[in-house]
C-alpha cells in the first residue's frame, strides 16, 4: 500500500489506520516524483491524497492502471467534489476524511480483491 500526500502528518495518521488492518504501509517521499515512489514501493494499492491538485492527475493515473495498481482517492469533501469526475471516468473508490475503520477496510478490501 503506497499513500501519497504532500502532508505527511495527514499521511502518517491514514497509515497507522492502515496498518491496524493488516496492510504494510509505504510512502511517497517528498521531493521524490510520484512515479519515482510507485516504481520504488511497487504497490498493488495507491491512496491518493486529492487535496494537492499535482497528485491527481490524468498520467498518473493512467499509468497506475497499466501497472495493475488499484488507486483509492482520499481528501475532504470538498477536494474530492473537484476531482469528481476524474474518479468517477476512472472507477475510482473515493474515501471522505476522517474515515471511519470500517469504511476504510471495506475500500481497501475492495482495492485489493479480497472478499469481505
Amino acid at each position: 500500500m503506497l499513500i501519497i500526500s504532500s502532508d505527511a502528518v495527514a499521511a502518517a495518521l491514514l497509515g497507522g489506520l492502515v496498518e491496524t488492518l493488516g496492510f504494510l504501509v509505504r510512502f511517497f517521499e517528498a521531493p521524490e516524483a510520484v512515479e519515482e515512489a510507485i516504481r520504488r514501493t511497487r504497490p498493488s494499492v495507491a491512496m491518493v491524497d486529492c487535496h494537492d491538485p499535482t497528485l491527481v492527475r490524468e498520467d498518473l493515473l493512467g499509468r497506475a492502471r497499466m501497472r495493475g495498481i488499484s488507486v483509492v482517492i482520499f481528501g475532504t469533501p470538498d477536494a474530492l467534489h473537484r476531482v469528481r469526475e476524474l474518479a468517477m471516468e476512472h472507477q475510482l473508490d473515493t474515501l471522505i476524511m476522517p474515515v471511519s475503520l470500517e469504511s476504510l477496510d471495506e475500500a481497501l478490501r475492495k482495492a485489493c480483491g479480497i472478499e469481505g
